[in-house]
């Protein structure tokens, strides 16, 4: 039986001792601990340690920025880190236990779905306008500076309302350890037609989803991109 297994074993015995009423089955659970944690050379203290993931977010043949950054700033508010794996597939990927991946996920997954419906109707917006007074359509670049200004505009908000440290966070930064990263790069801005409708929105979009207040709310996001 391999470690991850063992210790699996270990935490649902746990999980039995601390619901059972009854002392035999409790003792029986306490012995069958005791004797796991000798054979596998594991104390009780590191079953409480998480185990820190590498784990493929997506993979990709060309980069889309757009997500880079996005993953980035949400994953550095968790303490999980965000980085571009490459190699014959490259892919965007995450570091950090099970929660702080499954928050900057869920978290992700909210504000791109945010984002894309703020860009579609500014863009759709300026196309009404344009058609009406006769102005110059939106050009193609409208709706990727809005993407790039708003999430500028978040990760500001973010990094504001971070004012502590995710329970996971000293676990992930050991981690890093393992891996050799290039020096984080400054997330680009974006100029011109969609940009400002970009930053309005980034600055107006709802962040408590996952956040109350200027409180994180965890389960129990420094590399580059």
């Amino acid at each position: 039986m391999d470690r991850s297994k063992v210790i699996s074993k270990i935490k649902a015995m746990i999980s039995l001792q601390n619901s059972t009423e009854f002392s035999g089955e409790f003792d029986a659970a306490a012995n069958l601990i005791q004797k796991l944690c000798e054979e596998h050379g594991i104390s009780l203290d590191s079953i409480n340690i998480p185990e820190i993931l590498d784990e493929t977010f997506e993979e990709f043949s060309r980069y889309s920025q757009v997500k880079g950054q996005l993953l980035h700033a949400v994953a550095n508010f968790y303490d999980a880190v965000a980085y571009i794996k490459n190699g014959t597939n490259k892919s965007l990927q995450i570091i950090g236990s099970e929660a702080q991946v499954v928050q900057t996920k869920l978290y992700y997954e909210y504000l791109y779905e945010v984002m894309e419906k703020e860009a579609e109707k500014a863009f759709l917006g300026e196309k009404v306008l344009a058609d009406l007074t006769g102005g110059t359509l939106p050009s193609k670049s409208f709706k990727n500076n809005f993407r790039l200004s708003f999430i500028q505009s978040v990760q500001e908000r973010l990094k504001e309302m971070k004012d502590s440290d995710h329970p996971h966070k000293k676990y992930t930064q050991e981690k890093l350890q393992e891996f050799n990263f290039k020096k984080t790069k400054k997330a680009s801005s974006a100029y011109g037609e969609g940009a400002y409708a970009g930053i309005s929105a980034g600055s107006s979009v709802s962040l408590n989803k996952q956040t109350s207040g200027s409180h994180q709310k965890f389960l129990t996001s420094a590399a580059s991109l």
